[in-house]
């Protein structure tokens, strides 16, 4: 790892102006109303989305996905960490996407039917293949905890994606009966092999139809409150898990609220290209590596995960009730436009902006709990 280094006020000041109209400015709606302003300068740590020579992202420390640092899909909040960091650490992460590790035939043969040869496989996947699962996992297979020192329950976790970059060439989309949204449409399994082109653009998804690449993890999340007890990775949440925004893609920064000593930060399900919904259970189930930079926020205080775009803020909601997730949304969007104008929009102002130029999302509808993305132009907040 390399040593930390402060990155100078110059450069910090910079960095904080290049933020949301100058004054990137996040807040939970409801609750204690507590704030996270992010207009301050970073705290010491790497140079923040820095490339080196070859183009190639930098990063401190890899972590790779093994036997020893994966699990099938859930969330202790006791498991020791594979990895301690401190705030400001860039973490390149080798994940890999659960398609084919839990099919009967393990994952080379599962893949070499598809018509992957057998050493285009990752190696990983056939050791992941005989972990045992715990009862009430997923099938999701997630690598982790990352344990970031700094953090403690009530701090929020700051999450700057740099990178996620394809470990193969290839992913899988499957779906069939009791899947997605309509569960009652095929009377078969489906499951379809998806290539990307040489320069990694898109997927020939059929004749004269081509799928933009877009790769993003669609888990990441944090180590729940020990008093939600077992809890699964299939229905995201409010320590985040699997919300499935296809746009936390790099550029991107995810803010999650800490329920634990260290975050305990876990991540996988990557995607290449996902639809909003995800509607026939899966999108293209395609092993990333994911590059990120993780910031403690100190005491900043959040109720439900949040997201900056290069040019939205998406404040969530999250719950098993589709109208209650859009609910929750709105509240939050409300919130967050009532803070960031420190009170000059009223709740009836605010209510009004989200009407007539805040688009609400469903991001996620096939796992559990559902989730809605309000994304709110940042052309709309007053520069400063």
């Amino acid at each position: 790892m390399n040593p930390s280094r402060s990155l100078g006020r110059a450069k910090s000041t910079a960095l904080a102006r290049s933020m949301f109209s100058r004054r990137s400015l996040v807040r939970a709606a409801g609750g204690n109303g507590a704030g996270l302003g992010l207009g301050a300068a970073l705290p010491a740590g790497s140079a923040f989305a820095a490339r080196t020579a070859s183009g190639k992202q930098h990063y401190d420390v890899l972590l790779k996905t093994s036997k020893e640092t994966a699990l099938w899909g859930w969330f202790p909040t006791s498991r020791p960490s594979v990895l301690t960091v401190k705030s400001g650490t860039v973490v390149k992460i080798d994940a890999v996407n659960q398609a084919g590790v839990s099919d009967a035939r393990g994952p080379v043969a599962y893949f070499e039917a598809l018509g992957v040869p057998g050493d285009r496989v990752l190696p990983e996947l056939e050791e992941i293949h005989a972990i045992p699962r715990t009862p009430g996992s997923s099938g999701h297979v997630l690598t982790g905890p990352l344990y970031i020192e700094e953090a403690e329950p009530g701090d929020v976790l700051e999450i700057r994606i740099l990178d996620v970059s394809p470990r193969v060439p290839y992913g899988v989309n499957s779906t069939g009966p009791c899947s997605g949204v309509l569960p009652n449409l095929l009377s078969e399994r489906s499951t379809r092999l998806l290539t990307l082109d040489k320069r990694n653009r898109y997927y020939q998804f059929a004749p004269g139809i081509r799928v933009p690449f877009r790769p993003f993890m669609g888990i990441t999340g944090v180590a729940p409150p020990t008093e939600a007890g077992f809890v699964s990775a299939n229905p995201p949440d409010r320590w985040g898990g699997n919300i499935d925004v296809r746009d936390l893609t790099a550029g991107s920064t995810l803010f999650l609220p800490v329920f634990q000593p260290g975050a305990q930060f876990y991540t996988g399900d990557s995607h290449g290209a996902q639809g909003h919904g995800e509607i026939d259970q899966t999108a293209i189930e395609h092993s990333m590596s994911l590059t990120a930079q993780f910031i403690v926020r100190k005491g900043a205080g959040l109720e439900y995960p949040r997201a900056e775009l290069p040019d939205h803020i998406v404040a969530m909601g999250i719950d098993a009730d589709l109208e209650t997730a859009l609910r929750t949304a709105a509240t939050q969007a409300i919130g967050f436009l009532r803070d960031a104008t420190e009170g000059a929009l009223s709740a009836a102002d605010a209510y009004a902006l989200c009407s007539v130029a805040v688009d609400f999302v469903i991001a996620e509808a096939v796992n559990g709990n559902k989730v809605v993305a309000a994304y709110i132009p940042k052309s709309l907040l007053p520069r400063r």
